[in-house]
């Protein structure tokens, strides 16, 4: 095929070139089951033709949702090989936002992994009448459904038999008559300030940011990846390149919840995983070693500062003495080696994050128990932008500026960039494509600098930066990354303003942890709520909090927090679907929380809606403490002094 300028090109290239080779493995009740590359372009072809059967054309738009598994990854090939676009929705999606998303986007099919996907898609069924048919896969749960609109893979694939039968060669076809500028997909932003935006994104764009992921971390063919990123996400796309173009084996895991034991089983030789998931496995880490023997603490206490010795030294370039090598040999041998096989790295040469900030101290650990975290950045609109290669790893950064990609600073220090991988606008939104796209430069809404080096670096978004009272400017990204660095902090919110002299905390407790620690010292607990409210926890987090303050500059420390009896939750609308934080939401939803830590007030009363097993709702009021991060020996509390410190 002449120009493979579009994933089901390269589909069509590897079934001729590498037929009977393994693409793609699932699994399955604890096993794992290959597919060649001629399985996959018969599923492909199948479904393609199903949908075409079904009234698809080119240039309409198909919603899919449902987790990541090779039905959803050939449903995605199916819809772009007829010319239409993906549009990919989170699975997790209440109801009423699945609404938005297939409305706006005007998809005439969704297709949907399960029950539970499907009973969300007919409870709106009367707000979506431009749908046709929703296709599902999963049938587990389905045999009494009989809406006239749903239809099953098995159906679909039987539909495209018959047509294929019918018109020989009308895939091939409909393969070649793709184009590279024509829209792959079009991708809805996570939606911090607004109603989510859908980005149109070409072929072309997914292709090149492809691209720069393989020419930074190149792979062979038939080495192994797992996918470990949720369909909706655009990074699903640009890790898809290396199964199209690279045809490395993507490894689909049985489900999101053995997805560590899973990675354990295959050791991929590239991991992309979210901030929040390298959070949670340095807990998980620090989590384990509290529970292990005295002498397997006793040997990570000993050699966990030989690693960060040797960690510090490479990133900075600096010589590694023989005595720190034989030092860390030996680490690595009786604690670090053990470390990585439990997490499934032995084999991992490229461990990376993106997608949202994570604090140098995370990459600083992973990197000193020898697993040599980066950072790649981009966004759905930007396409990938840097990356970090292998000899040069600077923790503040977030990478060197890939090939192709043109950044450059505004006088406001916002990161602009242009290139191949840049999105085309957003659909049905010409006013808000004119604001960011302007001059053929995307306007990320991202501060940050460039180095003489030509790495880009990060600090956070501009709409967060934020001041104190006394001109102290801070990037609250920044600080609730270094607290998160807590085993015990699952998230936090920092809070300030030009009209508050100090800063303070919201903070979500790391339940799971926590409720090791307190079952370990007999500290009995009922409910989430209540553990979060113990005196003995509180003043837990609190000298988690002053370690931390050790760290920030005076003005930037901490001085007040609240320990909130619930998470942050995306179907309360506090989080984005990518666990980001809906600032500006949760400063109004809580304003009278945040009032009352700067009022000085010690206690304050919240009532939280919570819903019942059985659809009930009802209401919890809790009462809430106040606390300061310092006390001083008269009973004030040291906020007070650490306020005047900062006013200076």
């Amino acid at each position: 095929m002449p120009d493979l300028d579009t994933y089901p090109k390269f589909l069509m290239r590897n079934r001729d070139a590498s037929g009977d080779q393994v693409a793609l493995r699932r699994k399955d009740r604890g096993i794992w089951k290959s597919h060649t590359w001629q399985d996959c372009y018969e599923q492909v072809r199948l479904l393609c033709l199903g949908l075409v059967t079904l009234g698809l054309e080119p240039g309409d738009k198909v919603a899919i949702i449902g987790d990541d598994e090779p039905e959803g990854f050939w449903a995605e090939a199916a819809i772009q090989s007829a010319g239409a676009a993906v549009v990919a929705m989170w699975s997790d999606s209440i109801p009423s936002e699945i609404a938005y998303v297939v409305q706006h986007s005007d998809a005439r099919f969704v297709i949907a992994e399960d029950q539970e996907q499907v009973d969300k898609l007919l409870e709106i069924k009367e707000s979506i009448p431009a749908v046709q048919k929703v296709v599902f896969w999963d049938r587990k749960g389905m045999r009494r459904y009989d809406d006239p609109i749903l239809l099953g893979f098995d159906a679909l694939r039987g539909l495209g038999r018959g047509y294929g039968e019918g018109h020989p060669g009308a895939f091939e076809d409909l393969v070649a008559r793709t184009r590279g500028s024509g829209v792959a997909q079009i991708s809805y932003t996570s939606g911090t300030t607004s109603l989510p935006k859908g980005a149109i994104i070409t072929h072309d764009a997914i292709l090149a940011s492809a691209r720069r992921m393989q020419e930074t971390c190149p792979l062979e063919a038939g080495e192994d990846v797992i996918t470990t990123l949720a369909s909706a996400s655009v990074f699903h796309a640009w890790f898809a390149g290396y199964n199209y173009m690279s045809r490395v084996v993507i490894n689909f895991p049985e489900e999101p919840e053995t997805l560590m034991q899973d990675i354990r089983e295959i050791s991929p030789r590239f991991l992309l995983v979210t901030p929040r998931q390298w959070e949670s496995l340095s807990s998980m880490t620090q989590t384990r070693i509290g529970d292990a023997g005295f002498l397997k603490r006793s040997a990570y206490a000993l050699f966990l500062p030989v690693g960060y010795e040797i960690a510090d030294r490479r990133t900075q370039g600096r010589p590694i003495p023989l005595h720190w090598r034989m030092l860390h040999a030996l680490a690595d041998l009786v604690v670090f080696a053990p470390l990585r096989d439990k997490l499934g790295v032995t084999r991992t040469r490229y461990p990376f994050t993106g997608s949202a900030f994570l604090s140098p101290d995370f990459f600083r650990f992973f990197q000193a128990i020898g697993i040599n975290l980066r950072q790649i950045y981009g966004s759905t609109e930007a396409g990938v932008v840097s990356m970090h290669r292998e000899a040069e790893i600077d923790n503040d950064s977030v990478g060197r500026i890939c090939a192709g990609a043109e950044v450059r600073i505004s006088e406001t220090q916002e990161i602009l960039v242009r290139g191949p991988s840049v999105f085309t606008g957003y659909y049905k939104d010409p006013e808000r494509t004119a604001q960011v796209i302007r001059d053929g430069w995307f306007h990320t809404g991202d501060s940050g600098y460039v180095s003489e080096r030509g790495h880009l670096y990060y600090q956070d978004r501009i709409d967060n930066l934020d001041e104190l009272r006394n001109g102290h400017r801070y990037a609250p990204a920044y600080i609730e990354g270094k607290l998160k660095f807590s085993r015990y902090i699952q998230d936090v919110m920092a809070v300030g303003g030009r009209s508050r002299d100090f800063l303070s905390v919201i903070i979500n407790i790391d339940f799971e942890c926590i409720g090791k620690w307190a079952e370990a010292r007999r500290l009995s607990y009922t409910t989430f709520a209540d553990l979060s409210q113990k005196e003995e926890v509180g003043e837990l987090v609190r000298r988690d909090l002053e370690r931390v303050n050790r760290v920030l500059p005076a003005p930037a420390r901490v001085q007040r927090f609240v320990l909130l009896p619930k998470e942050f939750d995306a179907d309360e609308g506090e989080l984005t679907r990518t666990r980001k934080l809906k600032r500006r939401f949760l400063q109004t939803r809580y304003r009278e929380l945040i009032d009352a830590i700067y009022d000085g007030k010690s206690e304050v009363p919240m009532t939280t809606e919570v819903r019942y097993r059985d659809g009930r709702r009802g209401k919890v009021t809790t009462n809430l403490e106040v606390r300061s991060v310092y006390r001083a020996p008269d009973g004030a509390g040291a906020a007070l002094a650490a306020v005047r410190e900062a006013r200076g």
